[in-house]
């Protein structure tokens, strides 16, 4: 229960970061970081995480079994990834670089993120 209260605080923490380190780039009025849709990347990456993160610990089991969920959730959320950026670019065309620069740098932080919590959690129960 302590290490769900330290990954929600250091997730938040997360979610906060990006948010304003989008908000900060969107403020640089370019064709790559200029946008009003700067929010739209720290929501996604904020649910898929949490969502990812509630069905790799609650459903906990041999380790090998962990790892094929693992790799299973990093694939679907890659193919979820490229979806909504296609999506996007159909439904907003002028601001898509911009957008897209947004979403790989918060990509990255949250894979990042992801991946060093994940780290720890199996070294610590298998």
């Amino acid at each position: 229960m302590e290490n769900q209260k330290k990954y929600y605080l250091q997730f938040s923490l997360l979610c906060i970061g990006t948010f304003l380190l989008s908000y900060g780039l969107s403020q640089i009025v370019n064709r790559f970081f200029y946008t009003n849709n700067f929010w739209i990347p720290t929501l996604f990456f904020g649910i898929t995480t949490w969502l990812i993160n509630i069905l790799l610990i609650n459903g906990q089991s041999e380790p090998k079994e962990f790892a094929f969920k693992t790799l299973a959730m990093s694939m679907a959320r890659l193919l979820l990834c490229m979806v909504f950026v296609l999506v996007y670019k159909l439904i907003n065309k002028a601001d898509f670089l911009a957008f897209t620069c947004h979403f790989m740098i918060q990509y990255a932080i949250f894979t990042i993120f992801e991946i060093s919590n994940l780290v720890t959690f199996i070294k610590k129960n298998y």
